[in-house]
């Protein structure tokens, strides 16, 4: 899982700048625009259903067949009629390149919320490598059609084709290997015992709603308030991050069917790997963000080129992020196991209130940056509303090794900021990383065993 999201993370911040250089400004912000509104309008879809059978499969891995079925009738048919609503409003609304790409979009979103329904059965049996073959094959068939028709000249309703058919046939192969590897999903339970899982799964449905909320509500109030140029500088930021940030799915995705398990049969071995999480996230999350402080302008400029020359000090912001997001997954788990949706929902109800009106202020005044800096709040103050909740779990951390971590990290950025000045990027991201890997070494951050054992999947030895 970690080889897939380096892999992915990497292929998608190279395509990303050749689709933005080739479309410009405005066209990526409003392809961005696009992606963000129907990533709203199924916020509703899921009703949580997803993650409350997940979360069942795990504690009774017999009736897989049976929750995989009601999830995903649940789920298809309150997306399908969500995003049909959703493409005729915009039809009555726009009309052109604007309308296009939201119907592709629309096509291209129902796909992917069918293959994740899929997806829970993988995650729940801990089959990871099955979602890491469809969503590799998947994305270089993206990248490499995509990439081939702007070539040609076809522009940005091409390429938005080319996300949608990409989408499809991740769902064709999830489908098949599930069928080969696990099993087919049954459709036994009528419509009452379906309403019935809806209603036992709205808290977290609340709660993944909210989620994606906070991380549209700044592409969907710069669209609204500014333009779509704003969108596109912010967007270019904010694509960026997310690819640094796709390596915190590992951690949630990877420890979710063995936390609920441990979470309920052995408290202790769950405090282990809640403590070896967050040491990772920190680990991962640091350097990230202190590199991107560091080489943001840089970045910009090799992805994308001098036209989001603007996006730099976005980047800068919401770089920042990383390392929260990573911890801010870790302290969710606790939560989940205990099914103490409710308390999460409070809490997010709070963050997305707080981040619509400060958009709202800033955003006008301030453009992209202004969201960024909104969005870095509101995270901040979710991980720490999130780890106040989860005070009985952070009595064990050992923080005599997160110091060695932001130790090491400050003489990384040190020692990259010194190599930059005097040969570029690249060498200053590679002796940030060769002296970032010997200091959390030597000032006992972690031990070789541990590197090993994360490489083989083990865990963290007990210190």
């Amino acid at each position: 899982m970690l080889t897939k999201q380096v892999v992915m993370a990497v292929l998608g911040i190279v395509f990303v700048g050749y689709l933005a250089r080739t479309v410009g400004v405005a066209h990526w912000g409003e392809f961005q625009a696009s992606l963000a509104i129907v990533n709203v309008v199924t916020i509703a879809a899921g009703i949580g259903v997803r993650g409350y059978l997940a979360r069942e499969i795990v504690l009774n891995p017999e009736l897989g067949p049976r929750h995989l079925g009601s999830a995903l009738a649940i789920r298809g048919i309150t997306g399908t009629t969500l995003l049909a609503a959703t493409v005729i409003v915009g039809l009555t609304r726009s009309s052109g390149t604007a309308s296009t790409l939201l119907v592709l979009a629309a096509i291209g979103q129902l796909a992917t919320l069918l293959y994740g329904t899929l997806w829970l059965s993988f995650e729940a049996h801990e089959r990871f490598q099955y979602i890491v073959y469809a969503e590799l094959a998947a994305r270089l068939f993206v990248i490499v059609f995509a990439s081939a028709l702007l070539w040609a000249g076809y522009g940005v309703v091409a390429a938005a084709f080319a996300f949608a058919l990409g989408n499809i046939i991740e769902l064709a192969m999830t489908v098949v290997w599930l069928r080969a590897r696990l099993y087919l999903p049954r459709f036994e339970v009528g419509m009452g015992g379906l309403l019935r899982i809806a209603w036992l799964s709205l808290p977290l449905g609340l709660c993944g709603a909210m989620s994606v909320a906070l991380r549209q509500a700044d592409h969907v109030v710069l669209r609204w308030l500014c333009s779509e140029s704003a969108v596109g500088i912010y967007a270019a930021a904010r694509v960026l991050t997310e690819n640094f940030a796709m390596l915190q799915d590992v951690l949630l995705t990877s420890a979710f069917a063995a936390g609920v398990r441990q979470f309920n049969r052995d408290p202790a071995k769950f405090k282990l790997l809640f403590e070896r999480c967050m040491l990772i996230s920190v680990l991962l999350g640091l350097p990230i963000a202190a590199g991107g402080l560091l080489l943001a302008p840089d970045i910009i400029q090799l992805v994308y080129g001098e036209r989001f020359a603007a996006s730099a000090g976005v980047l800068r912001v919401l770089i920042c992020q990383v390392p929260i997001a990573f911890a801010y997954q870790v302290g969710i788990l606790p939560l989940l196991a205990a099914k103490r949706e409710l308390a999460m929902a409070k809490l997010l109800g709070c963050m997305l209130v707080s981040n619509l009106v400060l958009n709202a202020l800033l955003a006008p005044r301030f453009g992209p940056w202004g969201s960024a800096w909104t969005s870095l709040i509101v995270s901040a103050c979710a991980l720490f509303g999130t780890l106040f909740m989860n005070a009985r779990w952070l009595r064990g951390l050992d923080f005599r090794a997160f110091g060695a971590v932001v130790l090491s990290t400050l003489v990384m950025a040190l020692a990259a900021s010194i190599a930059r000045a005097a040969s570029g990027m690249f060498v200053a991201i590679v002796v940030g990383a060769v002296v970032y890997s010997i200091l959390v070494l030597v000032t006992g951050a972690v031990r070789w065993g541990d590197v090993v054992g994360l490489v083989r999947g083990e865990r963290f030895q007990k210190r």
